[in-house]
């Protein structure tokens, strides 16, 4: 969600209209359905818009897991350019020579992360320069000062901050580096590059941190265990009855498959079972994953069959499939939904972490070993350092394999030209 600047009125009204678009979209989504009749179409309709309801998050914390959010990720990306700086400064051979100052690969980080971060977000930053041309920067002010709420200051603070910011570190960077020996100019590079990666994926760190404080902070509006599937399913099964006449398009699959991924983290979510039960009770929770993990199996299923489609016939019957898991949702009926799905072995988040960061904790390993060991040359063993030591930070941020790929290929070519000659 965009940041706004809302008062109380304008807040009320948001809930109401939203409420009022649920309703409109739960109607859309159950007429799309296809081949029901109306009885069925009655309490699909009914048992989705009282998920809905109980699924929503309120406005009121959206805003503030947004601004959380938005501040938790500010605070973990200077951090790691801080962490980025500082392995580029000891690459580099510390910061003795008053012309390249210590603090100069952290801030060349931190400049490209910003830059990146006002790339990525023009779009919001659009929507408040609007809103500020439309009031004027006095009405503004005013409005501000006569609120002062957090609501009402912090998208134009923030904004206005991280372009300040960005643009002074930039110009520091810029200009500290052009008068700084010409063999840490790399390094420094590298690091900057490091920063541009780390800040195309804040908008994705945000997400992850809104979904994650949305599921712990709305407990008055928790949803059933299922309401989530049930709304995001039907969703889904709506999108691709809607986009029947174009099935065969990259842009139609792509669109269902969107749908179908909401679904699957919807289906992985047990928070209900993880809440009722104390964190002793291994077998209840282990029997709850289970049944979750093959109920998302069951959806990923759908979504593996979706891209092999080659006919009409092929599309229809992954459409119907997912209308008839709609019905034995609304309807309760979980024998019917399960018959066809095979259950998964439950993974735990121990493991599930060990997965996701098992491959950086190798390089890091490496990267300190390998510059020790007997015969390898010591310029060559700080480059092979830095190499590993970025790509394993690289692993860790949310970077497409092309922009890691290209990092990692300007390091290569920074770090060993000319070495060895």
């Amino acid at each position: 969600m965009r940041m706004r600047i809302l008062d109380d009125t304008e807040l009320l009204h948001r809930e109401a209209t939203w409420l009022r678009e649920i309703a409109s979209h739960t109607r859309w989504c159950v007429d799309e359905l296809g081949d029901l009749d109306e009885d069925t179409r009655r309490r699909i309709r009914s048992a989705m818009l009282s998920a809905w309801i109980r699924y929503r998050c309120p406005i009121s914390v959206q805003l503030v897991t947004n601004y959380v959010a938005l501040v938790t990720t500010a605070v973990g990306m200077t951090a790691a350019c801080a962490a980025a700086g500082a392995v580029a400064g000891a690459v580099a051979g510390g910061g003795g020579s008053p012309r390249a100052p210590w603090w100069l690969f952290a801030l060349a980080a931190f400049a490209a992360a910003c830059l990146s971060s006002i790339a990525v977000g023009r779009h919001e930053m659009r929507a408040i320069a609007a809103f500020v041309r439309r009031l004027g920067v006095r009405a503004t002010v005013g409005r501000m000062v006569r609120m002062a709420r957090p609501g009402l200051w912090f998208p134009i603070v923030v904004n206005l901050v991280l372009v300040l910011v960005g643009v002074a570190a930039a110009s520091v960077t810029l200009t500290t580096a052009l008068s700084s020996p010409a063999e840490r100019r790399p390094v420094i590079a590298a690091a900057a590059l490091f920063g541009a990666v780390l800040g195309l994926g804040v908008p994705r760190w945000i997400c992850l941190l809104q979904e994650f404080l949305r599921s712990r902070y709305r407990r008055p509006f928790r949803p059933r265990p299922l309401d989530g599937v049930l709304v995001q399913l039907t969703c889904a099964a709506a999108v691709c009855h809607w986009l029947r006449p174009s099935w065969w398009t990259p842009r139609t699959v792509r669109s269902v498959r969107l749908r179908l991924g909401f679904a699957v983290a919807a289906a992985n979510d047990t928070w209900a079972v993880r809440h009722r039960t104390s964190f002793t009770e291994l077998a209840a929770r282990r029997e709850a994953r289970r049944f979750h993990a093959a109920l998302a199996e069951l959806v990923r299923r759908h979504d593996r069959a979706l891209t092999q489609v080659r006919t009409a016939q092929e599309y229809d019957a992954i459409a119907a499939s997912l209308r008839a898991g709609v019905v034995a949702l609304a309807e309760g009926d979980l024998t019917s939904l399960l018959e066809h799905s095979a259950p998964e072995p439950p993974v735990s988040r121990a493991v599930r972490l060990l997965r996701r960061i098992g491959p950086s904790l190798v390089l890091v390993a490496f990267a300190l070993a390998i510059p020790l060991l007997p015969g390898v040359d010591g310029g060559t063993g700080a480059g092979v350092r830095v190499l590993l030591l970025m790509t394993a930070a690289l692993s860790l941020t949310p970077a497409g394999d092309a922009a890691s790929t290209s990092v990692r290929s300007a390091l290569e070519r920074s770090l060993f030209t000319g070495r060895g000659q």
